[in-house]
C-alpha cells in the first residue's frame, strides 16, 4: 500500500536508475510515450529541464542531477513513512535495505542466505534491496538512512550505530605463479623478505600487517575479484580471505606465503542505526540472521 505517492517523481527516479526510457518502460510497466509525458509534466511543474534525451543518449542536466538525489531521498522517506504506519497493524512492510561487502557468500559462519530465507518465510510485504560497498561507504549510508542494516568487518565503529558480532574471517598472504616467492622454500620466507616485494591492497583496508615493513602499495583495488586478478599477474602479493582463495590454492595457481606469520582475522558485524525506521523488520532480520549464523557455525563443527 502506498499512502504517499508521487507518480512523476517515481517515474523520474526509475528512468535515471535504468539509464533511460527504454529499460524504464519494463520496470514501470508503461510505454515510452507515457514515460515521456510524465517527465515533460514534471519538468513543466519544476520550470527547468531534468534530462537530455535524443541521439546522444540519455543524460541528466546539472539541475537534474540535484533533483534526482532529492527525489530519491523523498521517495525513500515516503516508503519509510508508509512502513512505519503499517507496522501499527503488526504488518512487516516497506523497503529493507541491506548493505554488504563483496565476496561474503562463501564466508564460513556467515549464513546470509539462510537469514534471508528465514526472514522472507515470515508473512510480510517487504521489498528487499541489497547493495555492495566498502565498510566506509556502508557506515555513511547507514547514518544517512540510505541503508537499514549492513554486514561488514567494521574496524572503525561510530557511536551512531549499533553492532552485533556475527563471525570471523581469516586472511592470509598470497602470491601466484610467476612471482619470485612462488617457488621459494618456506625457510627462505620471512617478514623482511616479504617486505621487499610490492603489495596490492584494498582501498578500505590498507594495513596488511603491523609486522610487515613493506613499501607503499602500488596497486589499490576496491574488491576481492580485482585483488585476485592483480595477484595472478605475478607482480604483487596480496591478502585474501581463505574461503575466497581456496579454489585457487587447490588449482595450484596461488600459494600462501609467510604461513602463520602472515595470518589475520577480521570480525564481521551486523550494524544498524540506533534510531531507525522499520524497527520491527530490522529486529526480525537481525534475529533471523543471527540464528542462521549460529546454525551454520554448529554445522561447521
Amino acid at each position: 500500500m502506498k499512502l504517499l505517492r508521487n507518480t512523476l517523481l517515481e517515474t523520474f527516479v526509475t528512468v535515471v536508475d535504468c539509464g533511460g526510457f527504454s529499460d524504464a518502460q519494463f520496470a514501470l510497466g508503461v510505454t515510452q510515450s507515457a514515460i515521456s509525458i510524465r517527465i515533460r509534466d514534471l519538468e513543466t511543474s519544476l520550470g527547468y529541464r531534468l534530462c537530455e534525451r535524443g541521439r546522444g543518449g540519455f543524460r541528466l542536466t546539472e539541475r537534474g542531477e540535484i533533483a534526482y538525489q532529492k527525489a530519491r531521498d523523498i521517495l525513500r522517506s515516503a516508503r519509510d513513512f508508509d512502513a512505519e504506519l503499517m507496522e501499527l497493524r503488526d504488518t512487516i512492510s516497506g523497503d529493507l535495505r541491506i548493505g554488504v561487502v563483496d565476496s561474503i557468500d562463501s564466508l564460513p559462519g556467515l549464513n546470509l542466505v539462510g537469514g534471508l530465507q528465514r526472514f522472507l518465510a515470515r508473512p510480510n510485504e517487504v521489498r528487499v534491496e541489497v547493495v555492495v560497498a566498502s565498510p566506509t561507504d556502508l557506515t555513511q549510508q547507514l547514518i544517512s538512512g540510505e541503508l537499514n542494516v549492513a554486514i561488514a568487518p567494521f574496524r572503525n565503529q561510530v557511536p551512531e550505530l549499533e553492532y552485533v558480532e556475527l563471525c570471523s574471517e581469516e586472511h592470509r598472504l598470497y602470491c601466484a605463479k610467476g612471482h619470485p616467492l612462488f617457488d621459494a622454500e618456506d625457510c627462505e620466507i620471512n617478514p623482511e623478505t616479504i617486505g621487499q616485494y610490492q603489495l596490492c591492497q584494498r582501498s578500505y583496508d590498507m594495513l596488511v600487517s603491523p609486522e610487515l615493513d613493506s613499501p607503499e602499495p602500488t596497486a589499490i583495488v576496491a574488491n576481492m575479484e580485482a585483488m585476485a586478478m592483480l595477484i595472478e599477474t605475478g607482480h604483487f602479493l596480496g591478502a585474501l580471505p581463505t574461503h575466497f582463495a581456496h579454489s585457487r590454492i587447490v588449482e595450484g595457481r596461488f600459494r600462501e606465503i609467510g604461513k602463520s606469520q602472515m595470518r589475520w582475522n577480521s570480525t564481521f558485524y551486523l550494524a544498524t542505526r540506533r534510531v531507525h525506521v522499520l524497527r520491527h523488520a530490522v529486529e526480525l532480520f537481525t534475529q533471523d540472521l543471527q540464528n542462521a549464523c549460529v546454525e551454520e557455525s554448529n554445522h561447521l563443527g
